[in-house]
């Protein structure tokens, strides 16, 4: 829990003071790009660790576990950035209001769910349609969508808490099956229309008043690596750590940055040049998080004498 504090509180502050301070942004854009700054990949650091055999050691289980959290937490703070949005101002009674509501909502969504559960198995059972687990599943989360929206948050938020909630159901396997290949279908789609809106001119180095738009991109990259590379500082644990290996693994956005800039785009909070900047962070972490993984993850090579003596 302190991991995923500290990855969502350290790279927000940091990015939305510097955007503030420093590049002099208007508030809610800067609040938005620094809210970008808090999301991490669980698909590919799972992905990374499954493939060097770490996913079951104690590293790995922290990175996951903080990375889940750290979706919950960089959700609520996107449905509170985005609710302000609609504002154009940022009033701390409001502010507060919205934390509240989004975390009640997310708790509440998963201590009611896990009560209604065997009601959601026992209505799958018995209904006789064909798809009836993916149409039950799609109207609750279409429910939750609806009522986020009634409170003043972000139907993201009601999706994302129904999912954290059919992913506790006894029908999670056989859902992730059917709702894959939808998957398949829209995930390519998202990311196409998210990056066709995206004006990657502004950053031509040879305009000169596109220069600020590339420090911009710049920071947020810096603060987007070493923003999470610390929360293995954060780590209290009697037993030896690879606490660097457990920040770099916070690192990568992927499709969890993408839609912090396509809800950011849409809003219209952002700029070209602050969408674009966000867009290069997220593929730069993407990218760059693998081979880091792979070298902090590295053994040893081991000496000759050890290996003679072990023959």
């Amino acid at each position: 829990a302190a991991v995923a504090v500290v990855g969502v509180a350290v790279p927000f502050l940091v990015g939305t003071l510097g955007l503030i301070y420093i590049f002099h942004l208007a508030t809610i854009p800067a609040i938005f790009a620094g809210a970008a700054l808090t999301a991490t990949s669980i698909g590919i650091t799972a992905k990374v660790l499954a493939e060097i055999g770490q996913l079951s050691a104690k590293e790995g289980q922290i990175i996951i576990g903080a990375a889940v959290l750290d979706d919950i937490l960089g959700i609520i703070v996107l449905a509170v950035v985005a609710s302000l949005v609609k504002t154009g101002e940022v009033q701390i009674s409001k502010v507060i209001y919205l934390v509240i509501s989004s975390s009640a909502f997310v708790i509440g969504a998963i201590l009611i769910g896990r009560f209604l559960s065997p009601f959601y198995v026992q209505l799958v059972n018995s209904m006789k349609t064909r798809g009836q687990l993916l149409l039950v599943s799609l109207i609750f989360a279409f429910i939750l969508a609806y009522i986020a929206q009634v409170i003043q948050l972000e139907a993201i938020l009601g999706s994302f808490a129904a999912g954290l909630v059919l992913g506790e159901t006894e029908k999670r396997s056989e859902l992730a099956e059917q709702v894959f290949p939808i998957a398949d279908l829209f995930v390519p789609i998202f990311f196409v229309c998210v990056g066709a809106k995206t004006d990657l001119s502004v950053l031509n180095p040879a305009i000169p008043t596109n220069r600020e738009g590339l420090v911009l991109a710049a920071f947020l990259i810096v603060v987007a690596i070493l923003g999470k590379v610390v929360t293995g500082l954060a780590v209290f644990s009697k037993e030896k750590l690879n606490r660097l290996a457990i920040g770099v693994g916070m690192i990568p956005r992927g499709e969890v940055g993408l839609v912090f800039a396509g809800v950011g785009a849409a809003s219209g909070a952002l700029s070209p040049a602050a969408d674009a900047a966000i867009i290069m962070m997220v593929i730069l972490t993407t990218f760059i998080a693998p081979p880091l993984l792979r070298l902090v993850f590295k053994e040893p090579t081991a000496s000759p004498q050890s290996v003679s003596s072990e023959q």
